[in-house]
């Protein structure tokens, strides 16, 4: 039986009177329906007072601001973004007579849509590559996965590092996370490295390629053998008989005299790549996800051996379905460039 004071549905409220004005008592009618005599006794005694099934209007706790206050606190926020909670709270405190909690500030901020997250780390795309890379966009804007873009060879290096990286917090509505005044850097004042490796890798729509670490530094001669181990294998795998396009971006050992005669005496085919643009290669979100499963398993890493061991791993656990998905958005990424006016967006 229902706790004395339990709430009465509509429905519920609509028998209880048909049922009384057919005659029966309270007590029966509780029992009929199994609901708590003292609730249906008094909503019966309300019923009759006011005619209505309806529940009074109830008046709440009244709000501690007003819309006025509402703008002003969005105002302070958005003179910086990444202040904390309590420092939003001290600030409105300072400037209103009303004087309102944290917790009123989080609830006002985000009825107005405002959520703190950990902000984008931020690339900062000059003018002229915001021209080139409108420019290049146009150019591939009506290519599609089949006839183009299923033979390109997607390639780069990264740096996989174990250790702290502080998160920065900001304030900003959904649709605001890649608004400049909402990116910045990951700050790190004091970090803890415990391995560092550099990687080299590429992808196919077939699935991943090679991926091999690499000792210091790449220059151009070492970028050069590392393309002589390491392309051709993937190559002759996936594109015996079919032609192929080899991406890398504008890194100096990728476009130096060295590499590009080495290119041009292999009939190399190549794709002019835009400056400043890692929301376009993909291989970019094979590395962000290869990073967060390495962190997964950063307990069992002891040394830089096993950091390699588990890179490559996770590396060759990548299925084809992942990388062909990642493949088939490449259009998309493109139209998003042009509609950003060339800036960064959230690829």
């Amino acid at each position: 039986m229902p706790n004395r004071g339990g709430e009465l549905g509509s429905d519920q409220k609509e028998l209880i009177v048909q049922l009384s004005e057919d005659g029966l008592s309270g007590t029966k009618i509780a029992n009929l329906l199994k609901l708590n005599r003292f609730t249906v006794l008094k909503f019966l005694k309300r019923f009759k007072l006011c005619g209505s099934i309806e529940n009074k209007q109830r008046s709440g706790r009244p709000r501690k601001t007003d819309s006025r206050a509402d703008r002003r606190l969005i105002r302070i926020l958005k003179v910086n973004r990444r202040k904390t909670l309590q420092d939003l709270t001290s600030a409105f405190n300072d400037q209103t007579p009303t004087k309102i909690s944290r917790t009123t500030v989080k609830r006002r901020l985000k009825f107005h849509g405002y959520k703190r997250r950990v902000v984008k780390k931020k690339t900062v795309i000059s003018k002229k590559n915001r021209v080139r890379r409108r420019a290049w966009c146009h150019g591939k804007l009506h290519v599609t996965v089949n006839n183009y873009w299923r033979k390109v060879i997607f390639s780069d290096e990264t740096q996989v590092v174990l250790g702290k990286d502080s998160k920065v917090y900001v304030w900003g509505k959904d649709n605001e996370k890649w608004l400049p005044r909402c990116l910045g850097e990951h700050s790190d004042p004091k970090p803890h490295v415990r391995a560092s490796v550099m990687f080299w890798g590429c992808i196919t729509y077939d699935g991943v390629g090679t991926l091999v670490p690499v000792d210091g530094n790449i220059n151009s001669q070492k970028y050069v053998n590392i393309l002589e181990d390491n392309l051709w294998p993937v190559v002759a795998k996936v594109f015996p008989n079919s032609p192929w396009i080899f991406q890398d971006d504008n890194a100096t050992p990728h476009v130096s005299r060295y590499t590009m005669q080495w290119k041009q005496r292999n009939q190399i085919p190549t794709m002019m790549w835009p400056a400043q643009s890692p929301d376009i290669n993909i291989i970019e979100n094979v590395w962000r996800k290869m990073k967060i499963l390495l962190q997964r398993r950063v307990h069992d890493i002891h040394s830089r051996e096993d950091l390699i061991d588990t890179v490559m791993d996770i590396w060759s656990a990548f299925t084809p379905a992942y990388i062909k998905s990642l493949y088939v958005t490449l259009p998309t990424r493109i139209r998003h460039v042009l509609r950003a006016n060339g800036c960064i967006t959230k690829y």
